[in-house]
């Protein structure tokens, strides 16, 4: 079981459709995939057309308050979900004492036979987060490609590091930064692509999302790159990106 956070310090950057998206392009390749949402916006759910406050499928707070006895969310074939709601705000200032509360569960998760998990963080820096990298092996930033975005990256990178280092009694790997949200026809955007790849090597993906319509619109009609033609911009982008994902984590 491989678990992947979606790590992102300002808002604005397509995270949810990103994440979403990947969540489904990864379970149709056959792998049993769960979707954490650790957002209290609860967005990953609005997107997929879920009630995120139903009683009776397990959420996010649930994790954190320990009780494991509800139904986890079936999305489609080999695709899960936990929600958030608003609720999970309560944990957002809680330090990480005694042991991680999403750590606690990895077992359980194991159990139940899921072979990928993406967890969907908040916007800011919160125990959220931190809670979501103790379980993770591995983390990743989405970022558009604008001169101001880089401070998010910055601020992200910062702020795993910190954690990890002096936190969390883990070691997840940074598999690196995906640009989303791409527009190659801006005069700028080659010369940041550059910028971006001196500084983070091989840690910027090779793979890039880029700015279309059909993406930015799918949240309103509940629709993923896999309901898209096969000769779809954007599902041929995400295929890629999600086969550069599992060269990265082994998968």
């Amino acid at each position: 079981m491989k678990v992947l956070t979606i790590l992102c310090q300002k808002g604005g950057v397509g995270k949810t459709t990103f994440v979403v998206n990947l969540g489904k392009l990864l379970s149709h390749k056959g792998h049993k995939t769960l979707l954490i949402d650790t957002d209290p916006q609860g967005n990953v759910s609005t997107y997929l057309n879920f009630d995120k406050n139903s009683k009776e499928a397990l959420n996010t707070t649930d994790l954190f308050e320990n009780r494991l006895d509800k139904e986890i969310m079936k999305v489609s074939e080999s695709l899960y979900l936990i929600p958030s709601n608003k609720s999970i705000t309560k944990h957002s200032n809680e330090k990480i004492i005694g042991g991680s509360k999403l750590m606690k569960h990895k077992n359980f998760f194991r159990e139940k036979g899921f072979d990928l998990i993406l967890i969907d963080t908040p916007p800011t820096i919160s125990s959220l987060t931190q809670e979501s990298l103790t379980i993770s092996d591995y983390y990743l930033i989405p970022s558009k490609p604008e001169f101001l975005a880089v401070e998010g990256v910055s601020q992200a990178m910062d702020f795993a590091k910190e954690t990890i280092n002096n936190v969390i009694k883990a070691d997840p790997i940074f598999l690196g930064v995906v640009l989303n949200q791409v527009d190659t026809r801006r005069s700028s955007f080659q010369s940041f692509e550059n910028e971006l790849r001196f500084l983070l090597a091989d840690k910027l993906f090779n793979s890039k999302i880029s700015q279309l319509t059909e993406i930015a619109d799918s949240p309103f009609y509940a629709k993923t790159v896999l309901d898209f033609n096969e000769n779809s911009k954007a599902k041929l982008e995400f295929i890629e990106l999600s086969e550069e994902i599992f060269e990265k984590v082994g998968l």
